[in-house]
């Protein structure tokens, strides 16, 4: 018979707790929960996805038990915890993902005006600043920081620096070139044709064009002839918007050759009569494209300048008591600017517009210059200066029927 002590009881009891303990230990250890994945780190305004946890009971999935908490916000900048929390088998157990809301994205500052200022010494640079803008912080023009070297009494080139930083350190920089020249002496200066193109045709193949404002490629290629052999220039968009505005002066035989629309004849999908020519003469043209119709991929050349006809607005009889209805004088003025920065997107300029059928309001040269065309231009019929108007720029339309005595009449 065992004796039962003071000490063996002790001891059994001692088991016993170690049992206990034991057991507890194994049953609160064989409920686990985990993070899934590393989501800690998060912009500012952009979707917090949940990666979620995962929970187990020895090896029983329990995951779908989790309930999670979270208290993100996703447009403030800061730190916040998403928790996951189990109780199972009469166990409680979380963890806290830490997640940081922050600001990584620079600022965007975009410049006002033109990227790159003509002047002439002595000119003061009226600078037309920058809008800068902040995913965060929004507004950010009185922080921007502008910086240059300009002397207006020396030629050269000068950069203008605009630099601004958002609250979190995130720091953007534009810059604009300003060019002083010497002035030009415009007390004696040319007048030249604008020559205004539209649609060509070959007779000699047995193609026919009913309208008026066709070319025959014959003509077409005795007018060139005609300017080859008497030395005229034929001017590159760039070269007549520098001319127009007092930075180069051109010879006193030069001639800017446009052609309206980009159809019958122009490219090289659709007939592709003048290219050919052009590059044969080494001769520039610039064409006033209508960018819904046909891509400016169709009209690739050194020898062919590609500018704006609107996107979608070359259309007529849309509107009552308009010239010829043009739906671009009874549009809405946020229509029309869409239309011109659409257009002007596609085909990667805004040095020249040409306004559908000569037809224009005050509301859309309003826009015209709103959107950064630097020229506009009409009909006319007259030759050009550089005191016109950079906004309604004349042009003489050259028709079927017009004789090479009549073109030499304007060019000359």
């Amino acid at each position: 018979m065992i004796k039962i002590t003071k000490k063996r009881i002790m001891i059994l009891f001692g088991l016993i707790i170690i049992l206990i303990s034991c057991f507890l230990f194994v049953h609160f250890n064989s409920l686990n929960i985990k993070l899934v994945g590393n989501n800690n780190v998060l912009e500012v305004g952009s979707a917090y996805k949940e990666m979620g946890a995962e929970a187990f009971y020895g090896s029983k999935d329990i995951s779908d038990k989790i309930v999670i908490k979270n208290n993100i916000d996703i447009n403030k900048i800061g730190s916040y915890e998403v928790e996951y929390s189990i109780n199972y088998g009469n166990i409680s157990k979380k963890i806290i993902r830490k997640v940081k809301v922050v600001d990584t994205e620079r600022p965007n500052i975009v410049l006002n005006g033109d990227e790159v200022v003509y002047l002439t010494i002595g000119d003061v640079f009226d600078d037309a600043g920058v809008v800068a803008t902040d995913n965060y912080d929004g507004n950010l023009n009185d922080l921007v920081e502008v910086s240059h070297n300009i002397d207006n009494t020396k030629e050269g080139t000068y950069e203008v620096i605009y630099k601004v930083k958002d609250s979190f350190g995130n720091e953007v920089s534009v810059s604009r070139k300003v060019i002083y020249r010497k002035k030009i002496n415009i007390t004696k200066y040319p007048q030249i044709a604008v020559l205004n193109y539209h649609f060509f045709y070959d007779s000699e193949l047995g193609e026919r064009c009913n309208e008026s404002i066709c070319t025959d490629v014959k003509d077409f290629k005795e007018q060139l002839e005609y300017l080859k052999e008497n030395n005229f220039k034929t001017l590159t968009m760039e070269e007549f918007r520098s001319w127009m505005y007092g930075e180069i002066d051109i010879p006193e035989k030069s001639v800017l050759i446009t052609i309206d629309d980009g159809g019958n004849g122009v490219g090289k999908d659709n007939g592709n009569k003048v290219i050919p020519l052009l590059e044969e003469y080494k001769m520039h043209a610039t064409l006033f494209l209508v960018s819904a119709w046909w891509s400016p991929s169709n009209y690739e050349s050194d020898y062919l300048d590609i500018e704006s006809h609107t996107y979608d607005m070359h259309l007529e009889k849309v509107c009552s008591g308009v010239t010829r209805g043009a739906k671009m004088l009874c549009s809405s003025y946020g229509d029309v600017i869409n239309d011109l920065k659409t257009s002007i997107s596609i085909i990667g300029s805004n040095t020249a517009f040409c306004y559908p059928f000569y037809a224009y309001n005050d509301s859309v040269i309003k826009a015209v210059k709103e959107v950064g065309f630097k020229l506009a231009f009409v009909g006319g019929n007259r030759k050009v200066n550089r005191f016109n108007d950079k906004y309604r720029i004349p042009r003489y339309v050259v028709y079927k029927y017009t004789t090479i005595d009549e073109f030499k009449k304007m060019v000359n």
